[in-house]
């Protein structure tokens, strides 16, 4: 019985992804991040970032609008100058909790149109992009079910990019999307955890988008660079010692065991492995 429940919600569910992509239909879905910070000094998921899902059913982005606030600021001249002027006040009038700050680095483009996902994202303080093909992620589909954002939201497993994620999509809301570059399941994934849970997004909130804007402020400016390539230049900041100055004699303790500067691979990585 569960199967047959199963696969007419998933028939339903690919109806009406054709449906609303042709309608253009614009929504917004929060999530909270939770991840390991980034020097890998901890195992544990001990930050929590605020990004959205901005989707029509054909392309998305995925962002944090704090981080996308700042980034609007300083993509023109001008508008980099005033807000450098306007912390320079902040801290001279000592009101440093003024200043607005980022909030995520990261931002995800797709696209159905030409099958692409583009990243945007920092390493060794520098900004950098790449595109890769729209991934063919070869879902598990189960019967189990939960709740999430007052959606009802049915389970499925997959490996990608070296890890396994487990998650949670919602039939209602046709949209086969979901937070960073997870898609491809007839329903947008409201929740998705990796294995041992240190990579996990949980959606807060769904709406209509009021003004829906899909552009990377300044992303010209963004440094092309190769995926693999990219996550071995963060780790290599990580490893070198000559880019760790000032955290020399910095000592983890983690399962009884003490570790200088950063944990190893083996116990906590980003949240691709399979560079």
């Amino acid at each position: 019985m569960k199967s047959i429940r199963i696969s007419m919600a998933l028939l339903m569910c690919l109806m009406a992804t054709v449906a609303i992509a042709r309608t253009g239909a614009d929504i917004e879905v929060s999530y909270r991040y939770s991840h390991p910070v980034q020097t890998m000094r901890n195992a544990e998921p001990d930050v929590t970032n605020q990004y959205i899902l901005l989707t029509d059913g054909n392309h998305s982005k995925f962002y944090s609008p704090k981080t996308e606030y700042i980034d609007s600021i300083e993509s023109t001249p001008e508008g980099f100058e005033k807000f450098n002027t306007f912390k320079r006040i902040c801290y001279e009038k000592k009101q440093s909790d003024q200043i607005p700050r980022v909030d995520g680095s990261f931002y995800i483009t797709k696209s159905n149109n030409d099958e692409k996902i583009h990243t945007y994202d920092i390493a060794s303080a520098t900004k950098f992009r790449w595109e890769e093909p729209m991934p063919h992620i070869e879902w598990v589909v189960t019967d189990s079910t939960m709740t999430v954002a007052d959606y009802e939201c049915f389970m499925a497993t997959a490996d990608y990019h070296g890890r396994k994620w487990t998650a949670w999509f919602a039939p209602e809301i046709p949209v086969s999307d979901g937070p960073w570059k997870l898609c491809g399941l007839p329903g947008i994934i409201l929740q998705a955890e990796c294995d041992g849970g240190q990579y996990r997004f949980v959606a807060d909130g769904i709406q209509q988008a009021r003004n829906p804007e899909y552009r990377i402020y300044g992303k010209e400016k963004w440094e092309p660079i190769k995926r693999e390539e990219f996550w071995l230049l963060r780790r290599e900041c990580l490893e070198n010692p000559s880019r760790n100055r000032g955290v020399a004699g910095y000592t983890i303790v983690y399962n009884g065991m003490n570790y200088t500067k950063y944990l190893p691979k083996e116990i906590v990585d980003y949240i691709e492995t399979d560079y």
